[in-house]
């Protein structure tokens, strides 16, 4: 068609035509020039979409991390409390020696102080000791006071208290009792480890607890 023959034609017919002629140009531009760029935009959007995802995975993942620091933490708090209620055996001698410690400090008069045999339980040991001491009642009572306050776990049974035939005023009972502190082995925390994961909580203090029977067996008896 020659340039005059669009001059004739109506004004609607060379709008529309270069109208076409406009939607042609910008379909091929759109088509051909811009689809590699459209391409690349929707890898782009497919990557932020995937790191996104993971962004909020390892969110999820950085709040159990805290968390689980934050109760492991409080794990080994309660692990060391419970140490220092239920010592290894490697720490009972001075165990053992802080009681007589405290027998002297109190006037107690140590007879003998004699190991028997250990108690065995699942998780926990007891070293029992045959005691004898002379002592007043004031600081034979004072010295089961601090053994019922005592940091150890220990436990004292089989009393037996009665006055002595010749007194002085440091000295007038005669008790015997079994003396039993507790303790776990490096065998048995060992096998307590390997049964459990380490996630779980520590090993806790024994359900029968020796400390209960310890404040009811203190009690002294009455003056004869």
């Amino acid at each position: 068609m020659k340039i005059g023959n669009i001059n004739n034609l109506p004004w609607y017919a060379r709008l529309g035509m270069f109208g076409g002629l406009a939607i042609l140009a910008y379909a091929t531009f759109w088509y051909f020039v811009t689809s590699g760029t459209r391409k690349d935009t929707k890898g782009l959007q497919d990557q932020i979409a995937l790191l996104q995802k993971a962004n909020a995975e390892m969110q999820i993942a950085s709040q159990r991390l805290n968390e689980f620091r934050a109760t492991y933490k409080n794990k080994q708090e309660e692990l060391e409390e419970l140490k220092a209620l239920l010592p290894e055996q490697r720490e009972l001698t001075n165990v053992l020696q802080g009681i007589q410690d405290r027998a002297r400090t109190t006037g107690l008069s140590l007879r003998h102080f004699t190991p028997k045999d250990d108690v065995q339980q699942d998780f926990y040991s007891g070293k029992k000791i045959d005691v004898a001491v002379q002592s007043s009642f004031a600081s034979l009572r004072a010295f089961f006071d601090q053994m019922a306050h005592y940091q150890r776990i220990v436990s004292i049974t089989n009393f037996e208290i009665k006055q002595l035939d010749s007194q002085a005023p440091s000295k007038t009972v005669e008790a015997r009792f079994d003396l039993t502190a507790y303790y776990v082995s490096s065998e048995k925390l060992q096998q307590k480890a390997a049964a459990q994961p380490a996630a779980n909580a520590p090993a806790q203090a024994p359900a029968t607890n020796p400390a209960a029977a310890t404040q009811q067996a203190v009690t002294p008896a009455p003056r004869n």
